[in-house]
């Protein structure tokens, strides 16, 4: 039985399609909703940039983070789903497998990947799914378009 589900949320279109499903299954189910952020810039981000320029760039995807959160709670609150929401500045695969082993999770939801081509080649993301997939000690859900 599912009591435990974390969504990993970086606030695109198909992690809001994940959150929306996995919303669902909390609900049918009982069990409480996780929303699982990570603001950790990409390696190859962090590469290029300096010291100052990265703490910027991961306090303002805090704040952001912070709203999209607040409004991601807000609609899983409306559904009489239990949540908790959680945000954490460390590299999201590893962060999330992690926090789903410590916690018990039953059930990990998140999006394929989020960016373009060009994106992804730049900024290495579409590789989070993957690690989590193949790291994860439980079921993983990856929503697509």
């Amino acid at each position: 039985m599912l009591k435990k589900i974390l969504v990993a949320y970086d606030g695109g279109k198909k992690a809001h399609k994940a959150l929306e499903i996995a919303t669902e299954i909390a609900k049918n189910c009982d069990a409480e909703l996780y929303i699982f952020s990570s603001v950790k810039m990409p390696s190859m981000v962090a590469s290029v940039v300096d010291r100052v320029m990265l703490k910027d760039l991961e306090d303002k995807s805090l704040e952001y983070f912070k709203s999209e959160m607040k409004e991601a709670e807000e609609k899983v609150k409306s559904q009489g789903v239990p949540v908790r929401t959680l945000t954490v500045r460390d590299s999201p695969g590893p962060a999330i497998v992690d926090f789903a082993e410590k916690e018990k999770i039953d059930l990990i939801a998140m999006g394929s990947r989020n960016r373009g081509i060009i994106e992804g080649l730049i900024l290495g993301l579409g590789s989070v799914s993957n690690y989590v997939t193949h790291n994860a000690r439980c079921p993983v859900m990856i929503t697509k378009d």
